[in-house]
């Protein structure tokens, strides 16, 4: 059987300097949108993508009235 403390493990090295690393902790300017990632079932994600069509709305802008009628209804 194979000892696994002994393996050889590259891991992950030493950290980049602060001046290499990317602007990634910024917030995305004001009025920018930004992926909103969710697990739903199939088949209510058919029903909002219909919903979305049948008002001629785009999904986005569809979550949002959601939302917005919801904080509204539900504090």
């Amino acid at each position: 059987m194979v000892d696994v403390k002994k393996l050889n493990r590259p891991g992950k090295g030493t950290p980049p300097a602060a001046e290499q690393t990317t602007n990634n902790l910024s917030k995305p300017p004001s009025g920018q949108k930004v992926h909103q990632q969710v697990k739903i079932s199939p088949e209510t994600r058919r029903e909002f993508r219909a919903k979305a069509a049948e008002n001629d709305i785009d999904r986005g802008a569809l979550f949002e009235e959601m939302w917005q009628f919801y904080k509204k209804n539900h504090g």
